[in-house]
C-alpha cells in the first residue's frame, strides 16, 4: 500500500526514506513476526514472503500442517516459492521434482535414491489467526510463545504498508503519549498507570479522548499487550457509541532498515437488550464486518501520520527525553532482551 502524504508532512515526498540515507542503527530483533494470516494458506498453498534480509516460503500440507522454510532447494538452489507445489504431505521442488517431508529431509526423487539433503525449516506458529515465524540472531529455538489473546467478534479487516524503520519504532510509538495530541489530536484523559512486564510481554493501559464530527469527544479505554517486538495487541472500549474492538499492530523486518506494517481490526457492537437479541443475531455478522472495515480504515489512515515520520526518522540510541514523555525509557530497557548481548543499550 502506498502511504498518502498528509498536509502537515507534505515536504516528506521530496526526502528519501531513512533506509536510503542511513546505516541501520539496530539489528533485527529476536522473536515471533507476522508473515500473513491463517486464512491465506489453505491446504496445498505455497507462498513466499519477505522476512528479515531475505524471504521465507510458507506452505500447508494436504492434512493441514503449516511449515516455513528458507526458500532455496538444497539440491540445486531453486526457489521453492516460485513454482513449488504440495503433493500430499510433501513440498515438491519445481526444477527436478525432489520431494521433502514436513520434517525437512528429501524423501523422494523421480530418479535415483534421495540425497542426504534437508529443507532449512524455521519455527512457525498460528495464533490469533496470524501466522508467525521465529527469528533468532544465533538460530536458537523459540523460548517463548505467542499467547492467544481476546478477539472481538469474528470479522477481520487489515491494511498494510512497507516503509523504513524498526519494529522497536512501533513499540515505542505506542507508549509515546507526548505525540498523541500533536500528531493525532488525541487528548490523554488520565495519567496512565505504570507499565508492567513479564519476560517477553509488556503491558500498558491508557484512557484517551478523540474529537469525532457530530459526536464530540469520544473517550476510549485502551489496553495494550506487547508480544515481543513483532506485535502489539490492543483492546478498545467505546461505551459512548456501544462498540468494542480488538486490534493488532504487527511489524516485521523485511530488509536492512525496512519493515512491513499491518493494522488488523476486529470490531463488534455491544450486546443489545434481551428483547432485541433475535434481531442482533441476524445482523451481527454484517455489522461486525462493516464496523471492522470502517475502524480499520480509520485507524490506518490515522496511523499513516506516524508511518510518514518513521519512514524518514533516525534511531537515536540516547534520546534526550523529558519527564512527560511516557514510558519510552522503560520500554527500551525491556526491549534489550530481544537483541544480541553485544548490542549497545
Amino acid at each position: 500500500m502506498r502511504m498518502r502524504q498528509h498536509a502537515k508532512y507534505s515536504r516528506a515526498d521530496r526526502t528519501r526514506p531513512a533506509n536510503e540515507l542511513l546505516r541501520p542503527g539496530l539489528p533485527h530483533p529476536n522473536g515471533w513476526f507476522c508473515v500473513g494470516f491463517s486464512r491465506e494458506w489453505q491446504p496445498g498453498t505455497v507462498r513466499s514472503r519477505p522476512f528479515m534480509d531475505g524471504e521465507v516460503v510458507i506452505y500447508r500440507t494436504r492434512s493441514g500442517l503449516l511449515r516455513a522454510t528458507r526458500p532455496y532447494c538444497p539440491h540445486l538452489g531453486t526457489h521453492l516459492g516460485v513454482g513449488g507445489t504440495v503433493d500430499g504431505e510433501y513440498l515438491v521442488c519445481p526444477f527436478h521434482s525432489f520431494a521433502f517431508s514436513p520434517e525437512g529431509p528429501c524423501v523422494r526423487t523421480p530418479y535415483g535414491p534421495p540425497p542426504k539433503a534437508s529443507l532449512s525449516l524455521l519455527p512457525v506458529r498460528e495464533a490469533n489467526g496470524i501466522v508467525w515465524v521465529w527469528n533468532s540472531h544465533d538460530d536458537t529455538p523459540p523460548d517463548w510463545e505467542v499467547p492467544e489473546l481476546t478477539t472481538v467478534g469474528r470479522a477481520l479487516s487489515y491494511r498494510t504498508a512497507d516503509l523504513a524503520g524498526y519494529p522497536q519504532d512501533i513499540a515505542e510509538n505506542a507508549v509515546d503519549f507526548g505525540h498523541l495530541p500533536e500528531v493525532h489530536g488525541v487528548s490523554v484523559l488520565e495519567t496512565p498507570p505504570k507499565p508492567t512486564s513479564d519476560g517477553p510481554y509488556y503491558h500498558v493501559e491508557g484512557y484517551v479522548g478523540r474529537p469525532v464530527p457530530l459526536l464530540g469527544t469520544i473517550a476510549s479505554r485502551t489496553r495494550l499487550h506487547f508480544v515481543g517486538l513483532g506485535g502489539t495487541h490492543l483492546l478498545f472500549e467505546f461505551p459512548q457509541v456501544g462498540v468494542r474492538a480488538s486490534a493488532w499492530l504487527l511489524v516485521t523486518p523485511i530488509g536492512p532498515l525496512r519493515i512491513r506494517w499491518w493494522t488488523v481490526v476486529n470490531a463488534a457492537p455491544n450486546d443489545p437488550p434481551r428483547v432485541l437479541m433475535p434481531l442482533h443475531r441476524l445482523l451481527a455478522r454484517p455489522l461486525e464486518q462493516a464496523l471492522s472495515h470502517a475502524i480499520c480504515l480509520w485507524t490506518h489512515k490515522d496511523v499513516e501520520r506516524d508511518l510518514v515520520i518513521f519512514n524518514h526518522r533516525q534511531y537515536l540510541p540516547h534520546p534526550r527525553l523529558n519527564s512527560k514523555e511516557g514510558p519510552i525509557g522503560s520500554l527500551r530497557q525491556w526491549a534489550r532482551q530481544f537483541y544480541p548481548p553485544t548490542q549497545p543499550s
